[in-house]
């Protein structure tokens, strides 16, 4: 578990500098000053996520493995306020007709969703990129990171969550 923790913790610092624009340290110790940060915050919340299982499409891939290809939405509350619409790309790690045969969350898988973001985040509006990408464990727990990339502000954020339901976010946020 502390290896999951630790990793997690620099995948989101090095996104956090990366997109947010400040120093590694801060991202790595949690919400620092504002001045450390150029405006960067402690963002957290909720979200939904809705699966349009009916334009869901399969396919075999090498390695006895699926590839699902589906659209559906995120819908964030809390610091990051909106909704964005797109599609997700999961590779799952069993055949497809037992994937298919089977509720989400059955098999481990790898997924990243794609999507428009239109909403706030720390009440400004903003409209951009929103990936969410991570990796779904048997019995369909979800690590993963949410990287919203706006017009006027951006966000990283760590997500605890449950396959085709949604969960909590905790990261930080940065108007632009």
């Amino acid at each position: 578990m502390r290896t999951h923790t630790a990793r997690a913790t620099v995948i989101t610092a090095v996104a956090a500098t990366c997109l947010l624009g400040f120093p590694l340290g801060a991202a790595a110790t949690g919400p620092a000053t504002p001045t450390a940060t150029r405006g960067a915050q402690h963002a957290e919340g909720d979200f939904l996520a809705s699966v349009d299982f009916s334009s869901l499409q399969a396919r075999d891939v090498r390695g006895n493995k699926c590839e699902f290809t589906v659209n559906g939405a995120l819908t964030l509350t809390g610091t990051v306020t909106g909704e964005a619409v797109g599609v997700t790309t999961a590779v799952i790690f069993a055949p497809c007709a037992d994937a298919l045969a089977s509720p989400p969350g059955t098999y481990f898988d790898l997924f990243r969703f794609e999507g428009e973001f239109t909403g706030e985040v720390l009440g400004e509006s903003v409209s951009g990129q929103l990936s969410y990408a991570g990796r779904t464990r048997v019995g369909g727990a979800i690590d993963a990171i949410i990287l919203l990339d706006g017009d006027d502000a951006r966000a990283v954020l760590r997500a605890d969550a449950q396959v085709a339901v949604g969960g909590t976010y905790a990261g930080v946020a940065k108007k632009s």
